[in-house]
């Protein structure tokens, strides 16, 4: 379908080179967990990041993403985080609440945060299911978090950029506008041509 939209469209770029990239992720099932890192730390390589300069925060369960996602983001130093963790149902509800509570903690998260956050964390009937989305027949959903993260990154940077000229040029137009003299009112001359006093 042709894009008919006439006005401005903003949208980032797949580019991660010079951005710094955070993962956060939990250890539970890490063998399938694993794949996720590996396929977003590609998907980084693949669009001119330096995986060296990716860091990695673990945790032990897809409950604690939110709680150290919060910290990582507040340190300052990255322009998104990639949140990834594998949780498969079991014969209990706590499968139901530990995907909630994580996803709604990230979601939460990614809304009021300063830099792209991003949820990589699987919710699986199987293991079966699991292992088709970190590599083989469902493709590697650390690595689509991880794109999402790349271009969200982009984005953020290319407003940030534009608020700050916008800013730059407004200023100017200011200082430009601006009379030469004071602009406060002018007591107006007494009968002896001096200033006439105020009462």
């Amino acid at each position: 379908m042709s894009n008919t939209h006439e006005g401005k469209t903003h949208e980032g770029l797949l580019r991660s080179d010079g951005k710094r990239f955070a993962i956060v992720a939990s250890r539970f099932n890490d063998s399938i967990g694993e794949n996720l890192v590996d396929g977003a730390l590609d998907a980084i390589r693949r669009t001119g990041g330096s995986v060296a300069d990716v860091e990695i925060f673990r945790c032990p369960g897809a409950l604690e993403i939110p709680a150290l996602l919060r910290r990582v983001v507040d340190t300052g130093r990255f322009d998104a985080v990639i949140c990834i963790g594998v949780v498969i149902r079991g014969a209990t509800p706590h499968f139901d609440l530990v995907v909630n509570q994580a996803v709604a903690g990230i979601a939460q998260i990614a809304v009021a945060a300063p830099v792209a956050v991003t949820c990589g964390v699987l919710a699986c009937d199987t293991i079966e299911q699991a292992v088709e989305r970190a590599g083989t027949k469902a493709g590697n959903r650390g690595a689509d978090a991880a794109m999402a993260a790349i271009e969200m990154a982009d984005l953020y940077a290319t407003m940030k950029a534009a608020a700050a000229a916008e800013g730059m040029a407004g200023k100017s137009s200011q200082r430009a506008g601006s009379p030469a003299s004071p602009s406060g009112p002018t007591a107006a001359p007494g009968p002896n041509g001096g200033p006439r006093s105020r009462r």
